[in-house]
Order: structure tokens, then sequence, then C-alpha cells
């Protein structure tokens, strides 16, 4: 796949790719893979990562957590990854 195919310059361009890609890995699954449901959450979670990615990339309060490159955070480097989880799949009300 050439670069080209996923080049994005800000935060809606970076979803609509992440939306692009979701589709995609949807479609071959529907006719090449199976309907594996491995496949159906990779897809469901790359569609959640380009909508988060966009909501919080401004958000003071979600960069005051996860930090910079010049500030630490909130949240310890080990819980990165849950922190991002939970924005990707919040609780149900």
């Amino acid at each position: 796949m050439s670069e080209a195919k996923l080049k994005f310059d800000n935060k809606e361009e970076f979803r609509a790719a992440c939306r692009a890609l979701s589709g995609r890995m949807h479609y071959l699954n529907r006719v090449a893979m199976g309907e594996q449901r491995f496949a159906w959450e990779v897809a469901d979670m790359m569609m959640r990562l380009g909508r988060v990615f966009e909501d919080h990339y401004d958000n003071k309060d979600t960069n005051a957590q996860f930090g910079s490159g010049y500030d630490k955070g909130d949240i310890d480097k080990e819980d990165a990854a849950l922190a991002l989880f939970a924005l990707m799949y919040p609780e149900k009300d």
C-alpha cells in the first residue's frame, strides 16, 4: 500500500483514515475471512480509535492525563493503554 493512501494532515483526516481501514476490514471479513469475530473487533477498534483521537486531541483534561514529551502526565506509562481503552470503550449508562 502506498504511503499517500494513508496520508492525513489533521485529526479529522486521521478519523477518516481509521474509518476507511475499518470499513475495508469489515468488508474483507465478510467476503474473505470467514466472518471472524477477532477481525470484526479489530475493525471496530480502528473506528473507535479514530473517533477518540478526534474527540480528545484538543482536550485539556485528556492531555493532562497522558502528558507529553515535556510533562509526565497523571497516568503512569504502564496504565496509558488501559486509559486509552477506557476512552474507546466507555461504560454504558
